[in-house]
């Protein structure tokens, strides 16, 4: 009975030998599927690398997987997910695509002009600080002189560009309170990385007659 039950050794195997259940065996090819132009039929684009792209619905802008860009897989999603579009026909969607690529374009456009804006009321904003002036200015004249200014000499479509401008009083009071906060925040970064720094404060009184307190200090960048 022992020699039934005896169990083979299994450091007698040679090292030419091969365990029959082999991981190089088990693996499973990775098909990387492509995009047919046929697919949009089902209301499905492409998106990501061309080598494996992501199918991607043209009606609500899901994507799935490369595993999914089967007929099958797409139709399902079209029935399941968008059941009144399901009998539509390939114009519908490329009608739909179109659209939604003119809408990137437009959002693209929007929020580049809108990053200028915000340069260009940073800047105007700095101007106003240095100049001590009233923080009203910004709306009730510079604002206005520049859309002049653009409207006489430029075309009339360039001062709706200007108009985006933010320049209210409590806007240019923000600008400067962020641009305070991030010069005080790199004085401080500066002085932590410097070896040595010299600090001198001094008292005095404004045009008022109210107490102020001065801090100069001197270090080497």
């Amino acid at each position: 009975m022992d020699k039934f039950l005896r169990r083979k050794d299994s450091s007698s195997r040679t090292d030419d030998e091969e365990p029959s259940t082999s991981v190089t065996k088990n693996l499973k090819k990775i098909v990387k599927r492509k995009y047919d132009e046929d697919y949009i039929k089902y209301g499905f684009s492409w998106c990501g690398d061309e080598t494996a792209p992501r199918p991607q619905c043209i009606i609500c802008g899901d994507q799935l997987s490369n595993e999914s860009m089967v007929p099958s897989k797409l139709k399902r999603h079209l029935y399941s997910s968008h059941p009144s579009c399901a009998n539509k026909d390939k114009q519908y969607f490329k009608r739909c695509l179109e659209q939604n690529k003119k809408q990137k374009k437009f959002m693209k456009s929007a929020v580049t002009v809108s990053e200028k804006a915000l340069e260009a009321s940073y800047h105007v904003v700095k101007l106003i600080a240095r100049q001590k002036k009233p923080h009203t200015v910004g709306e009730t004249l510079i604002k206005p002189a520049c859309m002049e200014i653009v409207r006489l000499m430029l075309e009339s479509n360039e001062v709706k560009e200007v108009n985006k401008v933010s320049l209210s009083a409590d806007t240019v009071k923000r600008r400067i309170h962020d641009m305070s906060s991030d010069i005080l925040g790199t004085l401080i970064k500066k002085l932590l990385s410097a070896e040595k720094f010299a600090l001198q404060i001094d008292e005095t009184t404004d045009i008022k007659n109210k107490a102020q307190l001065i801090a100069i200090v001197r270090f080497v960048d």
